[in-house]
């Protein structure tokens, strides 16, 4: 455009001095095409003008900028347009802000465990209630770009295994039941995966709970009564017969009698358990307050190992409560080894009690290097119960769950890749 100015003005100053008569008639032609040409450059160049401008707004994604109108029809149109689809991508990019941001504090605060996943099954987020039912240590963060088998969890083994779209109930070895949805939804028209993680262990816990207890209620009222009328009776016979052979007989029916209701006060014990009166204590010295009693329940065949924190270890417990699962645990820990011992004679048995210190919390674990657990008997070991014993009535890992429940501890028991199962307690 300034190339064409120049050469008008020039060829009009050639003219002129061809021909200096003409001058008015040539000052007025070039000053003609001088407007022609600013016109043409108002109405072209402007505009490019501003469509450069605002080109260089968006990639910049600059939408708080406006442009200005410079008097041109087609430039001030330009602007016009540009700025009402600026003010509507900024709206709109403010909405979708607040929206992520509503979403992300949703998320994070919900009860649900949400891992949400980008097209490369990646990690993009994780949110703290599916850290804390996975037992993952770290920040949400820090997870962030991994791939769901780079972490190492019984949850995550479990989620794993669930197939898109698909919803399943899984129990884990601590007596952890959870919903597991392995879900999608629609971003830039591809399939986004996402997992929600739902805990029903409260529900099923309070509905198992509410059934063994009108259960025992029912069997322990009847079978009480009954035997104490029978025993009565037989404790009659016994005074009255002459017949000595009939008084064995009748004494072996009282021992029965008896027996079983002992038997039955046994799964009453559990329903009568008392809530627990939290004091803090020290942990080290629970366990050794405690030691001198689970010795005898090791008795000389079977090594106690008992490995005390250096550190203070202090927790709210109800220490009643807290012996009944320690003898429990190492009961049953003992008599796996004993077990063992029978097809492995030269075996010798051990049992450990360990008190150590996490960031989390405070930890004790119990470990025997018995016959062991499979992953299938784990899950069902804490089912209302149920025993691996031949003559087990399933009452001392029943009674442990209801009394570490009741103190808000995280627990498992499994037998790791080491051989040494481990009954491993956290308290938060």
């Amino acid at each position: 455009m300034t190339a064409m100015a120049l050469f008008v003005i020039a060829g009009g100053v050639a003219s002129y001095i061809l021909n200096p008569e003409a001058r008015w008639w040539i000052i007025g032609v070039c000053g003609f095409i001088l407007f022609l040409l600013w016109l043409l450059w108002r109405s072209v160049a402007k505009p490019l003008d501003m469509v450069e401008k605002g080109y260089g707004m968006l990639m910049s994604q600059d939408f708080n900028s406006r442009l200005l109108k410079v008097r041109e029809y087609h430039a001030d149109r330009i602007a016009e347009l540009f700025n009402r689809m600026s003010s509507e991508l900024k709206n709109e990019r403010l909405r979708l802000s607040e929206q992520e941001g509503f979403l992300k504090q949703l998320v994070g605060v919900s009860p649900m465990g949400v891992l949400v996943f980008d097209f490369d099954n990646r990690i993009t987020m994780m949110n703290r209630a599916f850290r804390d039912m996975a037992a993952l240590s770290g920040k949400e963060a820090d997870f962030e770009g991994m791939t769901i088998g780079n972490m190492e969890s019984e949850l995550v083994d479990a989620v794993r295994k669930v197939n898109p779209g698909e919803t399943v109930t899984v129990r884990l070895s601590d007596t952890k039941i959870y919903r597991v949805s392995n879900l999608w939804f629609m971003e830039s028209g591809f399939r986004r995966p996402f997992i929600l993680v739902e805990s029903l262990t409260e529900e099923v816990m309070r509905a198992e709970r509410l059934a063994y207890e009108k259960v025992i209620r029912v069997i322990s009222h009847e079978v009480n009564n009954t035997m104490g009328g029978v025993v009565s009776l037989l404790e009659l016979l016994s005074d009255t017969s002459e017949d000595e052979e009939m008084r064995n007989v009748i004494e072996s029916g009282e021992e029965r009698c008896r027996s079983l209701s002992e038997f039955i006060r046994n799964y009453a014990d559990v329903v009568k358990v008392a809530d627990p009166v939290l004091v803090k204590k020290e942990m080290n010295s629970e366990i050794e307050r405690i030691s001198p009693f689970l010795r005898t329940l090791t008795g000389d065949d079977v090594e106690l190992e008992i490995n005390l924190s250096e550190d203070h270890v202090n927790v709210k417990v109800d220490s009643v409560l807290w012996e009944q699962v320690m003898i429990n645990l190492v009961k049953n820990a003992t008599e796996s080894v004993r077990m063992k011992n029978v097809t492995e004679p030269a075996l010798k048995g051990k049992v450990s009690v360990s008190v150590f210190k996490e960031r989390a919390g405070a930890v004790v674990e119990i470990a025997d290097n018995g016959i062991g657990i499979s992953p299938e008997t784990s899950k069902k070991l804490f089912t209302p119960f149920f025993s691996t014993k031949s003559n087990g009535q399933g009452i001392g890992l029943t009674l442990v769950n209801e009394i570490l429940t009741r103190h808000d501890c995280r627990f498992s028991l499994r037998t790791v890749s080491d051989g040494l199962t481990r009954f491993s307690i956290r308290f938060s």
